[in-house]
């Protein structure tokens, strides 16, 4: 009886690593996962861009983690273009498990970063609208820009002094907070991607359950800003009145359009704000650093501002037609800064070929962006901050098959919706800093550009010498 039943479990336990690889098979080809584990002990969560360069550079464009459950990358420019340009209509939809939408979204299916169907593209479509008639790219925008916490106007319509900036420095501690907890876990993400895992006992402790209270609280804490602003922008408003900002174009649209809704707007206001605060903010965290390590390239920058808009006069888009090398600086900084380890992942709406190879729907996919703007074979020398890669031999226009493939905003339908906002922010932040200040190191401190680990590459402390020119 003992050997039948030693037989019958071994059997099984063939027959299951067959179908196992069986189902494997069925991806993209990648590194040999392990039975059943896939290549979870062999991928670092916490520093997920070192585990996807050193695949990246063993794979061919595109493969498929286990982790354990299929996880597609895709680390080639041209793949990624087939895929969410070419093929977009079926790489549109987002993840939607427990944990992303407990721990992503202010409300289930709310907003435009973490909703999907019919409720996203109404979202997205409102918002993108409300923020052209706001001036996205154009001088009203602007003229915002010049002041402190620019998401803060445009979403609530005002803005906190240097003295009133407490709320404010909160959220984005409370955010960043948040975010290491997610990465830190693998539990975590065996959650994220086996959702019948949180619903078990024990298992479901470590997988979900240990994180949930810490979640819940910081949540709270987050979403309690957006709501309190939000109450804030309409204590006075009427719609009968002219909007003068977002809150006040949404809520001015709501009585003409079912899909509009307070939860809605709750959602795409934290959705805004979660990815332009961080964002941006960053990303000029690491322009002071880069350009203070480079004096060369800052002196270049600052003396093109001074020859086509002076010391006095403030620089405006239409000014960076005449600055081509500020221009360069922004695409180089992005490129550079890569402060991403991982693009939002999308998921395969039906059963996709691709280069040949079958994503099979449900999938999750990864535009892999951290590893091209660092990899890429068309940025000589990747790790150099070097400016003038994007400017012809002529210096008079950009290289075009660079800033293509320069893409921190990712690409197809679900581009990020404040793209503008932001170029216009990166553009206007950098030439004005330097218009009129010169920043250095210390003396005898020399500028350090290891990122902090993290979901998002943020600069360690340090203190830089400013002198106003």
């Amino acid at each position: 009886m003992f050997v039948l039943l030693l037989l019958g479990g071994v059997s099984l336990l063939i027959y299951s690593v067959v179908r196992y690889y069986q189902f494997t098979a069925r991806y993209p080809k990648g590194p040999k996962p392990l039975p059943f584990i896939g290549n979870f002990f062999e991928f670092d969560f916490k520093h997920q861009h070192k585990s996807f360069k050193r695949l990246g550079k063993e794979q061919n464009g595109i493969y498929t983690l286990f982790t354990p459950i299929p996880y597609v990358q895709i680390t080639d420019f041209q793949i990624i273009k087939e895929a969410f340009v070419d093929k977009g209509d079926d790489f549109v939809d987002r993840i939607a498990t427990k944990v992303i939408q407990e721990a992503f979204s202010f409300a289930p299916n709310a907003g435009v970063i973490n909703s999907n169907g019919d409720n996203w593209r109404e979202q997205r479509r409102v918002a993108i609208s409300i923020l052209r008639d706001f001036g996205m790219g154009k001088n009203m925008m602007e003229e915002q820009v010049m002041v402190a916490n620019i998401i803060n106007e445009t979403l609530f319509g005002y803005r906190y002094t240097h003295e009133e900036c407490q709320p404010l420095m909160k959220y984005v501690g409370d955010f960043n907070t948040f975010i290491d907890h997610l990465a830190d876990s693998k539990g975590m993400m065996l959650g994220m991607g086996l959702p019948f895992l949180t619903n078990l006992p024990i298992i479901g402790w470590y997988t979900f359950g240990r994180f949930q209270s810490a979640m819940r609280k910081l949540c709270f804490q987050i979403n309690e800003y957006i709501v309190e602003n939000v109450e804030r922008s309409l204590k006075n408003y009427h719609v009968e009145d002219e909007p003068t900002c977002f809150v006040h174009a949404y809520k001015q649209r709501m009585p003409q359009n079912d899909s509009l809704d307070m939860d809605n707007l709750m959602g795409c206001c934290s959705d805004f704000f979660l990815a332009g605060q961080e964002t941006t903010t960053t990303t000029l965290r690491w322009a002071m650093l880069i350009f203070a390590k480079h004096p060369e390239i800052q002196e270049k920058l600052r003396q093109e501002v001074h020859n086509v808009v002076g010391k006095e006069h403030i620089p405006f888009m239409a000014d960076q037609q005449k600055m081509i090398y500020a221009r360069a600086c922004v695409l180089e900084l992005q490129r550079f800064a890569n402060i991403l380890q991982t693009n939002v992942q999308r998921t395969a709406s039906r059963d996709v070929e691709i280069r040949g190879q079958i994503i099979p729907k449900g999938t999750w996919v990864n535009a892999d962006i951290h590893y091209l703007m660092a990899n890429d074979s068309l940025f000589e020398n990747p790790e150099e901050f070097r400016p003038e890669r994007y400017i012809t031999d002529d210096g008079k226009t950009l290289r075009k098959n660079l800033v293509e493939r320069t893409i921190p905003f990712s690409i197809g339908k679900r581009v990020c919706a404040g793209e503008g906002l932001a170029r216009v922010e990166l553009f206007l932040g950098l030439t004005s800093t330097f218009q009129h200040f010169k920043i250095s190191p210390r003396p005898g401190y020399d500028i350090d550009l290891e990122p902090t680990p993290g979901q998002i590459f943020l600069p360690k402390p340090q203190k830089l010498c400013i002198q106003q020119i």
